[in-house]
């Protein structure tokens, strides 16, 4: 097993400010690179003023069907006010270990409860990225949307974002019509317990992804 990154924190040169309906849903164009259990999502965020208390929570989106694939267990409701770019801080939410298939076309982002007044933030991006794209909706909502439908999007920007998730682990067994991927296991004693996968290579044992 080994622990990886995707996304792209780029240097920071907007903010884009979020209030009531205003970018809801938001997600970076993005692929899975590799099959692999969701860890954790980060964003680099700020409430709009000292009186707000936005409410957001951490989204993957198939980005070929708009179905929510993961939404982070907990929401974050950021409590330093946006002064300029570096007041921007990074909010880390976790996922539950969901799995997503290598070459999965996705939206990372967020989505956040857009419904409700006082709830108001800016979020961190590079407004001059050639190739990267941030696509988002307005819609009132108190929970991120279980189906994305981009209505607009930013070209040549890229939102500051980080997907934690854990790769390999896994072999490969019939199940009677197909070969499926279940991860290692070993007793220890009392309980089966998840074990790496490692190769042999030049004198050392290596993880295998």
């Amino acid at each position: 097993m080994a622990i990886k990154t995707f996304g792209i924190k780029p240097t920071l040169t907007s903010a884009y400010w979020g209030g009531v309906p205003y970018y809801a849903n938001v997600g970076y164009r993005t692929v899975m690179p590799e099959r692999g259990k969701l860890i954790s999502i980060a964003l680099r965020l700020a409430r709009y003023s000292d009186n707000e208390v936005p409410l957001v929570w951490g989204t993957i989106w198939n980005r070929s069907s708009g179905a929510l694939l993961a939404q982070s267990n907990h929401s974050h409701s950021p409590n330093n006010t946006y002064s300029n770019l570096a007041s921007l801080q990074i909010y880390t939410f976790n996922f539950d270990g969901q799995i997503i298939e290598a070459g999965t076309l996705l939206w990372i982002g967020y989505g956040k409860r857009s419904n409700q007044s006082g709830r108001a933030f800016h979020f961190g991006a590079h407004n001059n990225t050639s190739g990267h794209f941030i696509d988002y909706n307005d819609v009132s909502q108190s929970a991120p949307a279980t189906t994305f439908t981009a209505t607009s999007t930013h070209s040549n920007n890229a939102l500051w974002v980080e997907v934690i998730y854990e790769s390999g682990g896994e072999i490969k067994v019939w199940d009677g019509s197909s070969f499926v991927q279940k991860p290692v296991k070993v007793f220890n004693g009392s309980s089966w317990v998840t074990k790496p996968v490692k190769h042999y290579k030049d004198g050392q044992w290596f993880e295998s992804n």
